[in-house]
């Protein structure tokens, strides 16, 4: 560790970064780090030399991007994040050497991705040879594992449940923003992560599209009542893909029942009409009816929808102001881009 016990990091996205597929490295470096790491550079050749800030969209940072280990070493990271993701989460063959080089040297590998690192032969031996460590994030804590009981019913404080009406709508980034929010005002939050990002970003949490599906709701259920003892006066949880979402609405679902939110905040992105990322072009769910369904399957009956996000990103300053304009007539609800606007008028609705 170093200053302010953050661990220097690098963080690996070939070709990804500033994309969907470079999304954990996206938001680790929107936040430098999280509350984690100190982001020392970016490997992505095809970036190499820009600042990693103006390469995902929102200006410097101070993390410069590289295109190669080698030039990563200059920064001494003691970690080594995976930051893109590939289709079935698998690791290339290109990936390989760098990660087991990574170990060689000592440094921690973070892997969010479905191969795990720790039962790969190769990857084992060249920890043991360099002493070097790996945490396969997505690798459930089976110590964790529990049926849903309804005790998160009876918690003290707000449940916030950052639901979505699609993938890749912006949810890490508003449950941040809220969580970030709530702290600025003095309310002692927690976040609960379901997801390798926002884990790498410091919440607490299990990934949950590797827990077996009996227990999901269980798990997440358990981290909530977990935070409300130690202190927590406000609980917000990351959800993942949409509760309607015919390929992951079942993940999404767990969450829900797990949350049993008091309050619900809907990640949309602006101008989406189909599924992002499926082979078929199949239509979203309009975001009223997404709501409808979130609150008849919440077991929580006093739910209300406490505000909506929207991603303006792929929109122009005038048009994003007016997509929030005629979301905010629409859905009766404070409206924003959590990264162009913040989240203070939703935060006020949740406290309010």
């Amino acid at each position: 560790m170093t200053r302010r016990g953050k661990t220097p990091a690098v963080i690996y996205a070939p070709g990804a970064l500033g994309t969907g597929l470079g999304k954990t490295a996206n938001d680790l470096v929107i936040y430098s780090g999280g509350e984690r790491f100190r982001i020392v550079a970016v490997i992505d050749p095809e970036h190499a030399g820009k600042d990693a800030g103006h390469v995902v969209g929102v200006g410097r940072r101070g993390i410069p991007v590289v295109g190669s280990l080698e030039e990563a070493l200059h920064g001494d990271p003691e970690a080594f994040i995976i930051g893109a993701a590939t289709v079935g989460g698998y690791i290339p063959d290109g990936w390989k050497k760098d990660i087991i080089r990574s170990l060689e040297l000592g440094m921690t590998v973070y892997n969010g991705l479905h191969h795990f690192l720790s039962e790969d032969p190769e990857a084992v031996e060249a920890a043991r040879r360099g002493g070097g460590r790996i945490v396969d994030i997505r690798k459930p804590d089976r110590s964790r594992l529990r049926i849903w009981s309804g005790e998160v019913l009876s918690t003290p404080g707000p449940r916030i449940l950052v639901a979505g009406t699609d993938c890749e709508t912006g949810k890490n980034i508003a449950s941040m923003e809220i969580y970030l929010e709530l702290k600025r005002r003095g309310v002692r939050a927690c976040l609960i992560g379901t997801g390798q990002t926002m884990l790498l970003l410091g919440a607490r949490g299990m990934v949950v599209d590797a827990v077996p599906s009996d227990f999901v709701a269980g798990v997440v259920e358990g981290y909530i009542v977990e935070a409300f003892r130690e202190g927590c006066e406000a609980v917000v949880v990351e959800g993942q893909a949409a509760v309607t979402h015919p390929a992951y609405g079942h993940v999404s679902l767990g969450i829900l029942r797990g949350a049993s939110p008091t309050h619900i905040v809907l990640a949309h992105a602006a101008g989406r009409r189909t599924r992002t990322a499926f082979p078929q072009r199949m239509p979203l769910t309009d975001p009223r009816l997404e709501y409808e369904v979130l609150k008849l399957l919440n077991p929580y009956p006093g739910c209300r929808l406490a505000g909506m996000t929207l991603d303006t990103h792929m929109l122009g300053r005038e048009e994003a102001e007016e997509a929030v304009r005629m979301a905010e007539r629409v859905y009766g609800v404070p409206v924003a881009d959590p990264i162009r606007h913040g989240v203070s008028r939703i935060v006020d609705s949740i406290l309010g």
